[in-house]
């Protein structure tokens, strides 16, 4: 086995020279042949040639981030297994011999450190990363992608060349944590948790690279981007099945449900939240393939038959205004008087709404499937 230590780096002078120590440690407990790979992000304080100093050799990140250190050392790195940590020496590298263990002896793809289940020294993590941000979303990554971790955004990891490959990681931000766990899951990779310590950053001279709110929030949006099952074909599915029975219902006549009398004036309820139900279906279908387009993977959706929907969305739109015009015609033909035709206005304008929305959403929708067309060709 050939072991390699993937460390990102920007501006860590101070801890640098440490952490390489560390991880040199980890290569001599475990045994084999190893290395140490610095992703630098243009660091300017010296750290690249104390890195070097210290027996790591430096690959230099094109783009400045988390994400895009850790890609320029791994993918510059040649071990079969894959270690990565910090820089500022609040992981101990000796702790992750067991993760290697584990991903060299094929008990798993991933293995993953938990700082929850460990030893978390007093001041080394903030209040809200410790109890809200990292619980809330490895709940999220339990619940959306089926993965029994405690910490998802524990820096120290151990995988397989193998596993790194197939999970085609492209994130460059802090969000890079989110995404291995996700691919890891999409690939049907076997990931493991192992307790490990979190010590103080005894640095006070600089200003953190996690911002707790900024980098929170695109841990969120991804997390949410790979589950519009979650977020909007549920919700969708659900709205469009019962505001859709409802407002069916309801241009019918009166009804009554659990001894109260639902009439013509629960339509203005029923109609939007049908309409509203229509559009996360959509928004569905968009991010499935958005997902694709950006390069975040994912399995390829169904081609849309776009001029099937074209075709159904106009004769919906067209049997709309056609409800529209006899209401015309009978409001003319009773000469302009007052007119009660609630009921099927409120027809009319679900299939104009849900016409239209259905022409210009599969509009788009195949407008997002020919630009990745043109992007595979290429």
């Amino acid at each position: 086995m050939k072991l390699s230590v993937a460390i990102p780096c920007l501006n860590e002078a101070q801890t640098i020279e440490k952490a390489v120590g560390l991880a040199r440690d980890l290569v001599a407990a475990v045994g084999g042949d190893g290395e140490i790979v610095v992703g630098d992000n243009g660091s300017t304080d010296g750290s690249r040639e104390l890195a070097e100093r210290a027996g790591a050799r430096v690959a230099p990140a094109s783009r400045r981030g988390y994400g895009f250190a850790l890609l320029a050392a791994i993918r510059a790195s040649r071990g079969d297994v894959i270690v990565m940590g910090d820089a500022d020496a609040t992981y101990d590298f000796r702790e992750a011999a067991p993760l290697v263990e584990a991903v060299a002896s094929g008990s798993c793809d991933l293995a993953m450190g938990s700082r929850l289940r460990g030893r978390i020294e007093k001041g080394a993590m903030p209040f809200l990363h410790r109890w809200l941000g990292t619980p809330v979303l490895s709940w999220l990554i339990r619940r959306f992608f089926g993965l029994r971790i405690t910490d998802c955004n524990c820096g120290m990891r151990a995988f397989s060349r193998d596993a790194f490959e197939r999970m085609r990681l492209v994130c460059g931000g802090m969000e890079f944590a989110s995404e291995m766990l996700v691919k890891a899951s999409f690939a049907n990779l076997r990931v493991r948790e192992f307790p490990i310590s979190l010590h103080r950053d005894l640095r006070t001279d600089r200003v953190p690279h996690l911002h707790t709110w900024r980098d929170g929030w695109r841990h969120l949006r991804f997390l949410l981007l790979f589950a519009p099952h979650v977020v909007f074909r549920l919700p969708g599915t659900i709205l469009v099945v019962l505001s859709g029975l409802g407002t069916a219902a309801l241009c019918l006549g009166p009804v009554v449900v659990a001894g109260r009398t639902l009439d013509y004036h629960h339509l203005f309820y029923t109609v939007p939240l049908f309409c509203i139900g229509q559009q996360l279906l959509w928004f569905h279908a968009f991010a499935v393939r958005f997902r694709r387009f950006a390069g975040l993977g994912g399995d390829p959706p169904e081609r849309l038959p776009l001029e099937r929907w074209l075709v159904v969305g106009g004769l919906a739109v067209f049997v709309g205004v056609a409800v529209f015009a006899s209401v015309l015609v009978d409001w003319w033909s009773s000469g302009r008087a007052a007119l009660f035709a609630v009921r099927r206005c409120s027809l009319g304008l679900v299939l104009l709404l849900s016409g239209a929305l259905s022409v210009m959403n599969a509009l788009m929708t195949s407008m997002l499937e020919l630009h990745f067309e043109a992007r595979e060709e290429r």
